[in-house]
């Protein structure tokens, strides 16, 4: 057994509480991240549960995930400094209130067993658990607060691809391995308890506890049949759903669950005992960062080249769902390809043009439409373009609704509209 002595990072900032005329410094701990270069992987397991298949092809982008699980002690410093209160420790009454289905039996809190006993403090060390979707979200939109880094849950293509060790896999069918006991705490060999992050090997990136230990909740929303709708590039889920996505296994797991493929959800209300989670910095917004600057050789091969020529140019590429305005992963590569051609005119303002024609009302259309072009200027602001670059009109046109099943349907929902102002 390898114990590890893992380094933190520590960031003192004053917070302050009020308590008389007192001032209290907390310090936050930042993760320790574990950078993951981008690439390609096949996603899925052949012979596994059906929603483990099919297996499919997708490609991410670099991004970085922690090589610990998010601890007891890290946690009680978020909930300390906010005063957040867990969705375990609300009464059940809150979510019937909100039309939810109950949570069942009670399974403590994090820092409470089912017993009732407190959860000890020598479990510093250890993963938090019994945290829901909805705390892990809330403790990474805390952690971004105090650090200025963007935090959030890992994708589950994110969560898979570093499991299986990236673009430094050697295939193993745990994370970091083909023999379970090295690399994971689960039913077989865990006492039925949690244990220290890093105590077992670690995989191929140095991340530890990927297989084992503590479930792992991950960004998306859960669809059973998603795989086989599944984007290639950077998917993150269904847009909408019941459950969120749960990776992983735990310290309680048999050893049939534990490969890194094996897919499992719950309410994002819900929690238990093994349910942990650790932090991710998102693909898109360190690539987006860091995107180098292509030259205006590359114009010659870019469809906005047009726009010298014309001032204005229809293109088809920039993909939303019926009736939504959210810019569809698979629309990416045209996103780029626009900030390369601005990158290149950095004088050059432009108008963007948002097209539907889904509702079959003129109002409603003009309003759907606005809201895509807003949307696709986000995308370009976020790729380092000044917004001050950047107008948008919506088109409202009333025709008949698309249906994206057809030609004509697929073509209004991807049609978007570049002028030069």
């Amino acid at each position: 057994m390898m114990k590890i002595l893992y380094p933190i990072i520590i960031i003192v900032l004053s917070v302050v509480m009020i308590s008389g005329t007192s001032a209290q410094t907390t310090t936050v701990t930042l993760p320790e991240m574990v950078s993951v270069k981008g690439g390609s992987f096949q996603m899925g397991y052949k012979d596994g549960y059906k929603d483990e298949g099919p297996v499919h092809k997708v490609t991410l982008s670099d991004f970085s995930i922690a090589k610990y699980e998010v601890t007891f002690a890290e946690f009680k410093k978020f909930v300390d400094a906010t005063g957040y209160v867990t969705d375990a420790e609300q009464p059940d009454s809150v979510n019937k209130n909100k039309g939810l289905p109950p949570r069942g039996r009670y399974n403590g809190t994090w820092k409470q067993y089912m017993s009732g006993a407190k959860v000890p403090y020598t479990n510093n060390d250890k993963p938090v658990g019994n945290v829901s979707w909805n705390d892990a979200m809330a403790y990474c939109k805390w952690l971004s607060s105090q650090t200025g880094q963007t935090f959030s849950l890992p994708t589950e293509a994110e969560w898979e691809f570093a499991a299986r060790g990236g673009v430094k896999s050697k295939g193993y069918k745990f994370a970091g391995s083909n023999v379970l006991d090295e690399v994971a705490w689960y039913s077989d060999n865990s006492s039925s308890e949690l244990h220290r992050c890093g105590q077992k090997m670690a995989n191929e990136l140095g991340i530890y506890d990927m297989s084992g230990n503590i479930r792992e909740w991950c960004a998306d929303w859960y669809g059973e049949f998603y795989y086989k709708e599944s984007p290639e590039l950077s998917p993150r889920g269904p847009e909408r759903g019941k459950y969120h996505i749960v990776r992983g296994g735990s310290w309680s797991t048999g050893k049939d669950r534990m490969r890194t493929t094996f897919r499992n959800y719950e309410f994002p209300y819900n929690s238990a005992l093994d349910y942990g989670f650790r932090v991710a910095i998102p693909g898109a917004i360190l690539v987006e960062a860091v995107k180098p600057v292509e030259t205006k050789a590359a114009d010659s091969n870019n469809m906005f080249k047009d726009l010298d020529a014309k001032g204005m140019l229809d293109i088809y590429g920039i993909y939303f769902d019926i009736g939504k305005s959210v810019v569809k992963p698979e629309s990416y590569p045209v996103i780029d390809q626009l900030v390369t051609y601005l990158n290149n005119h950095p004088k050059l303002r432009v108008e963007i043009e948002g097209h539907t024609d889904n509702t079959g009302n003129a109002d409603a259309n003009l309003i759907l439409s606005d809201k895509r072009a807003e949307s696709i200027k986000a995308e370009i602001v976020k790729r380092g373009i000044d917004a001050g670059r950047l107008e948008t009109k919506g088109y409202g046109a009333s025709r008949p609704i698309a249906d994206n099943k057809t030609t004509a349907g697929r073509t209004q929902n991807r049609r978007v509209t570049i002028k030069k102002l």
